[in-house]
C-alpha cells in the first residue's frame, strides 16, 4: 500500500470507532510508526486529507469500508527477522520441524515465550511444522495446572504461535515404557537399587555399581515388578548407561524413570500409573519420534543435550540441531514459574495474571501488544548469553502499537466544579482537576484544552470560578476538563489501585479499548460496572 491508502485505511477505522470522526493526531501517529522517515509536514498533510475522505462517507459507506479493511488486519506488518535468526543452512535437505516442550506447572512467561516465538518463526519461514509438547510427567514435584492447554494455547495464539499438533506426555506414557524395556533388553540401562548416597560416591569415582551388571531378563523382571507398584517409591531408579569417565559427573549414568507410588496428576489414566519417566528420556524420546529436527531451549539444556545423545547412539538416531539460547530478564517483574506459584498460594500475587508478573497473560491484560513483546525476543535473537530486556525499549515498542488507538481524555483523582461566567454554548459548567488547580491563583489565564481561554476570579476547596476571555490559542498552561463524569477504578502496575473520575466517554468503551489519560498514560479496559469502568495501567 502508499502511505495515503495506509492512512485513509486507519483513517476509515478510526471514524468507525469513534461516531463517524476520525482525529488526525491518531492517524498522524500511525503514520509516522508505519514511516518514521516520512517528514512531519507532510505526514499533516497525508493525515488531513485520509481524515477528510473517511469522514466524508456516509455510515453505510463507512461501514463497507471498515469490514473491507478489517478482513486484511489493521496491525503494522512484523519486520523481517532474516537478519537476526540465522539462517538454517541444513533445511534445504531436512524438513524443519520445531516444537515447545513446556513443564504446564503454570502459565508462561516472556523468557519461556522466547523458545516458542522463535521455534514458531523458523517452522513458518521453512514452511514446517509447529509442534507443541507438554512436558507433564512430573507428578510430585511440578504437578500440571488444570486446563492448560486452553491456557497455554490461549497465550499462545495471542503470540501467533498456533500450534500445528499438540501432545501431552502423559498421554504417551506406554509409549516410552516400551523404549525402556528395550534399552533394558539390549543392555542399553539399567535398573539401580543402590541407595543414592552410595550410588553418587561410586560416580563421584567414575565407578559402576553392582546394579549395572545385572543380566537383561532379572532387569525385565524388576521393570514389570515397578509397572505394578510392588516396588517403592524411592528404591530404584531406571539409569541410561554413559561413559563413566565423562567428565561432568552429571552425565555419568543419568537416571531415565522412577518410581512415584501416589501421583498427582490432571490425566486421570496416568494417575493410575507408578513408573515415571524423566524428562530427558521422554523428551529424547518424542523428539525422535515425532520428527523434531530443530531444538530451541534454554542454555542450561545443553548439559541435557550431552546426556540425551548418549540415548540416540544407543538406538542408532540421529540427534536434531539445536539452539541454545540464554536467560532473559525484565527489570521489576518476576519470571519464575516456581516462585509465582508460591507467591500466589501465600497471598503475595492476585492471580497469573498480577500486573507485578512477567506471564503472558498478565501482559495481555495489562495492554501490551503482541507484536511488541515479540519485536523486543526477535531483537535477541538466538544469542547464547542472559540478556535483559529494557523497559523503555518494551514501552517505545508497544507504544507505537498503541498510541493510534487510544482515545486522550482527562482523568481525575479529585473533582472539582469550574463555573466559567459568559462562557459559549453552555460550556460554563465543567469538571476539571483539583490537584491541577491548586497551582494556580486569582487573576491567572489557562486555556481549557480544544476549548476556550479563562481567567480565575475565585476559588474555593469545591468550585472554582473564571470569566470567558476567548478562544484564539494562547501560550498559557493547557488543562484538561469534561462536562459529565463517570467512576473509574485502575489497576496499577505495582497492583495497587487508583480510584477517581474520568469523562462520561469511557463509559461507552468496551473491553479491550484503550484510553489516554493525560498525566496518567495508557490504559486498557478491563471490564464495567453499572456505574463504575474498571481499567488496567498499561504504561506511560
Amino acid at each position: 500500500m502508499t502511505i495515503e491508502e495506509d492512512a485513509y485505511r486507519y483513517a476509515v477505522k478510526n471514524a468507525s470507532l469513534h461516531n463517524g470522526k476520525a482525529s488526525s493526531g491518531a492517524i498522524m501517529g500511525k503514520i509516522k510508526a508505519l514511516y518514521p522517515k516520512l517528514d512531519i509536514k507532510k505526514t499533516m498533510e497525508i493525515a488531513l486529507e485520509a481524515v477528510k475522505k473517511a469522514n466524508g462517507l456516509e455510515p453505510v459507506e463507512l461501514k463497507k469500508e471498515f469490514e473491507k479493511f478489517e478482513k486484511q488486519g489493521w496491525e503494522l506488518k512484523p519486520k523481517e527477522k532474516e537478519e537476526k535468526l540465522p539462517m538454517l543452512e541444513w533445511a534445504k535437505k531436512e524438513k524443519v520441524v520445531t516444537r515447545y516442550a513446556p513443564n504446564p506447572n503454570g502459565p508462561f512467561h516472556l523468557g519461556n515465550a522466547r523458545t516458542a516465538v522463535l521455534s514458531k518463526d523458523y517452522a513458518e519461514k521453512y514452511n514446517g511444522k509447529f509442534i507443541l509438547r507438554f512436558d507433564d510427567t512430573d507428578p510430585k514435584v511440578k504437578k500440571p495446572i488444570a486446563n492448560a492447554e486452553a491456557i497455554f494455547k490461549e497465550d499462545l495464539n495471542w503470540l501467533g504461535c498456533t500450534p500445528d499438533e499438540t501432545f501431552f506426555a502423559s498421554d504417551r506414557l506406554d509409549i516410552y515404557y516400551s523404549y525402556l524395556k528395550t534399552a533394558l533388553q539390549k543392555g542399553y540401562a539399567y535398573i539401580c537399587q543402590c541407595k543414592s548416597e552410595e550410588w553418587r560416591e561410586k560416580i563421584k569415582k567414575k565407578e559402576a555399581c553392582k546394579c549395572r551388571e545385572i543380566k537383561p531378563r532379572k532387569q525385565h523382571k524388576l521393570f514389570e515388578q515397578m509397572l505394578k507398584g510392588e516396588i517403592k517409591e524411592g528404591t530404584a531408579v531406571i539409569r541410561i548407561k554413559t561413559d563413566l569417565e565423562n567428565k561432568d559427573p552429571s552425565v555419568r549414568d543419568w537416571w531415565a524413570a522412577k518410581i512415584v507410588d501416589e501421583a498427582i496428576h490432571t490425566n486421570p489414566k496416568a494417575m493410575e500409573k507408578y513408573v515415571w519417566p524423566s524428562y530427558n528420556f521422554a523428551s529424547a524420546i518424542d523428539d525422535h519420534l515425532l520428527k523434531v529436527t530443530l531444538i530451541i531451549r534454554g542454555q542450561e539444556h545443553e548439559q541435557n543435550k550431552t546426556k540425551q545423545e548418549f540415548l540416540y547412539k544407543h538406538f542408532g538416531w540421529e540427534y536434531p540441531h539445536c539452539f541454545h539460547i540464554g536467560r532473559i530478564g525484565l527489570p521489576g517483574l518476576m519470571l519464575s514459574t516456581s516462585k509465582i506459584k508460591e507467591g500466589i498460594e501465600k497471598g503475595l500475587y492476585s492471580g497469573w495474571d498480577d500486573p507485578r508478573l512477567g506471564t503472558i497473560c498478565a501482559f495481555r491484560r495489562r495492554g501490551f501488544k503482541a507484536e511488541a513483546l515479540k519485536e523486543a525476543l526477535f531483537d535477541l535473537g538466538v544469542n547464547t548469553n542472559d540478556s535483559t530486556i529494557q523497559w523503555a525499549k518494551l514501552i517505545d515498542l508497544n507504544k507505537k502499537l498503541i498510541e493510534p488507538e487510544s482515545e486522550r481524555m482527562a482523568f481525575f483523582e479529585e473533582p472539582l466544579q469550574l463555573d466559567v461566567h459568559l462562557a459559549p454554548e453552555q460550556n460554563g459548567k465543567l469538571i476539571v482537576n483539583k490537584k491541577v488547580f491548586e497551582k494556580f491563583k486569582k487573576g491567572d489565564v489557562i486555556r481549557l484544552r480544544q476549548l476556550f481561554n479563562i481567567k480565575i476570579t475565585k476559588k474555593d476547596s469545591l468550585q472554582v470560578f473564571a470569566d470567558f476571555v476567548g478562544t484564539a490559542k494562547i501560550n498559557k498552561p493547557i488543562v484538561g476538563w469534561f462536562r459529565e463524569r463517570t467512576d473509574v477504578e485502575i489497576v496499577m502496575d505495582d497492583n495497587s489501585k487508583k480510584l477517581g473520575i474520568a469523562d462520561m466517554k469511557i463509559a461507552g468503551k468496551e473491553k479491550g479499548e484503550r484510553v489516554y489519560f493525560d498525566g496518567l498514560g495508557f490504559c486498557i479496559v478491563d471490564s464495567k460496572e453499572e456505574k463504575k469502568v474498571l481499567l488496567r495501567f498499561t504504561h506511560k
